[in-house]
């Protein structure tokens, strides 16, 4: 697998990980809402509703006026693209709800990726896996060429990539010994159950502001970043617009 290397010098983001009430059966634990800061610069992530209303589970006037959810999709993208995955499911979920193929199954592949990403960065990489790839097929299944739907897969699949051989490199070994991944069923169920519970998956920013996971294990986080593999954290660029042409 090509890994990308920026020479760039890349800044750690601590997560911060205050509890949230659950609310979805997506979510197997308690979700959580991300915050990312450092000395030099803060990211952010909340919830953000319209005026007026103070959750998402009271009814816009309008909502009839909403095809295919409008308003509620393009805040499920700014929640996506700022890492509120929580936040951002809820309001792909509403939309799911209410929607018909092919927009149906659009957003429940895109919903099942922000919930991958939950899964991730709270340690949980076989429910990562499990999440991102279903959600991949579905998007695949749209045959998707070009614009910002066929982008957003092609990331996701080099996420999906990238989560896989990072798991199937490091998953076979360990002080002591190390079994053969021969492809059967008992080797493979050592993917994502490598690590459970303990941070594997950073995110680092480069110079440019770009988003990067980075596979580093905590005994290994003083080596150089530039020697641990990587891949761009995906931002989808979709529009109301754009989900609007699928009708």
């Amino acid at each position: 697998m090509a890994v990308c290397v920026c020479s760039l010098p890349l800044i750690k983001i601590p997560f911060l990980l205050p509890s949230l009430p659950s609310i979805s059966r997506h979510f197997a634990s308690s979700p959580r809402k991300y915050k990312f800061s450092s000395s030099n610069y803060k990211l952010s992530a909340s919830y953000r509703f319209p005026p007026g209303r103070r959750s998402i589970d009271e009814e816009d006037d309008d909502d009839d006026d909403d095809l295919a959810g409008g308003a509620k999709f393009t805040e499920a993208v700014a929640l996506f693209n700022s890492r509120d995955y929580h936040g951002c499911h809820d309001f792909l979920e509403s939309i799911w709800n209410d929607s018909e193929d092919p927009i149906r199954s659009l957003v429940h592949g895109i919903l099942q990726c922000a919930v991958g990403f939950h899964h991730l960065f709270n340690q949980n990489h076989k429910g990562a896996m499990m999440e991102i790839g279903e959600g991949v097929c579905k998007l695949r299944k749209l045959n998707f060429v070009t614009g910002p739907f066929h982008q957003f897969e092609r990331d996701m699949t080099a996420v999906l990539d990238f989560i896989y051989h990072t798991q199937l490199e490091f998953a076979a070994c360990n002080d002591d010994m190390c079994v053969a991944m021969d492809q059967s069923e008992t080797s493979y169920k050592l993917l994502g159950g490598y690590g459970a519970g303990k941070h594997l998956y950073w995110l680092e920013m480069d110079g440019s502001a770009s988003l990067y996971i980075v596979f580093c294990p905590d005994s290994d986080r003083s080596s150089s970043s530039g020697d641990q593999p990587r891949v761009r954290l995906p931002i989808l660029y979709a529009t109301q617009e754009h989900l609007m042409e699928l009708i």
